[in-house]
């Protein structure tokens, strides 16, 4: 009798086991394919002085090339739902292991999409900066429509408001030809709103703080990659293990930095994990 009492509480602590490993592996299958296929939309905004009518921005990051639907049908049209008034990509919307064709016809194709729902603005990523056919790379964005900036800005006006845009996919404090045009760039009109696209939100950090901007947005850190419940991310490149702006919108002490979680992932045999791909959108009030 008391042989048989254990062999059933053995037998019922087996398939208490078997059943949370069974939940657990269902969990993770579940969150691998939401955060590899499903794409969301965290929503921000932000107060300014200079702003007298809203002005709507979509943020697109870290794509690598990856397509949700044929032709991006499904981020095209999440997108197109959000009613942008500008589109800023910051780069990385190609893979460096690709072709070179591949690479340009994704950008011109995906671009002129885009450009199809609103101006589109964009700054290059590490992936298109580095890549040895970089200028055809330049070319497809523009021959798709977007304003490339790259160590140049355009004092544009979006619904009344008076923005200027910049872009810079290199800095470095001793770098004396992006200090110059940082210089310039906040120098020259102080009453417009200041929108800066530079792809690594790392150099933010390591000085572009120095300089008042109004708003600089990024990318690269594709939210950490892999996050877990109640910790977050676990690593980003250039700020290590357990990254504090991987991801999500931030007061700094002269301006806001948003970091947007991106859509792809790179290396692709790392997938994203508790954190599926992302559209940013923010709201200049």
């Amino acid at each position: 009798m008391f042989k048989n009492e254990i062999t059933k509480k053995k037998q019922l602590l087996n398939i208490s086991m078997l059943t949370i490993a069974s939940f657990l592996i269902l969990w993770l299958c579940i969150d691998l394919i939401i955060s590899n296929c499903v794409i969301t939309v965290s929503r921000h905004s932000l107060e300014s002085d200079k702003i007298t009518e809203p002005v709507r921005l979509v943020v697109v990051a870290d794509t690598h090339s990856k397509e949700f639907g044929s032709d991006n049908e499904r981020l095209i049209k999440k997108i197109s739902e959000q009613e942008p008034d500008l589109i800023l990509t910051v780069g990385d919307l190609i893979d460096r292991d690709d072709a070179t064709d591949e690479h340009t016809e994704y950008l011109c194709s995906f671009i002129s999409e885009l450009c199809n729902i609103a101006p589109v603005y964009s700054c290059l990523g590490n992936q298109e900066r580095s890549n040895e056919d970089r200028a055809a790379l330049e070319g497809a964005m523009i021959a798709g429509g977007a304003t490339l900036l790259e160590l140049e800005y355009q004092d544009i006006i979006v619904n009344g408001n008076s923005l200027r845009i910049g872009g810079l996919s290199y800095y470095r404090q001793w770098d004396e030809e992006s200090g110059a045009y940082l210089q310039e760039y906040i120098s020259a009109d102080e009453e417009s709103f200041t929108l800066m696209l530079c792809h690594h939100p790392e150099f933010y950090l390591w000085g572009i703080e120095d300089y008042p901007l109004d708003l600089m947005v990024s990318g690269h850190t594709h939210g950490g990659m892999i996050r877990l419940p109640f910790v977050g991310a676990l690593y980003a490149p250039e700020q290590g293990n357990f990254p504090e702006y991987a991801g999500g919108f931030y007061e700094m002490e002269l301006g806001h930095l948003a970091v947007c979680k991106g859509l792809g992932s790179s290396p692709e045999y790392i997938p994203r994990f508790h954190n599926p791909p992302e559209l940013m959108v923010i709201d200049l009030i």
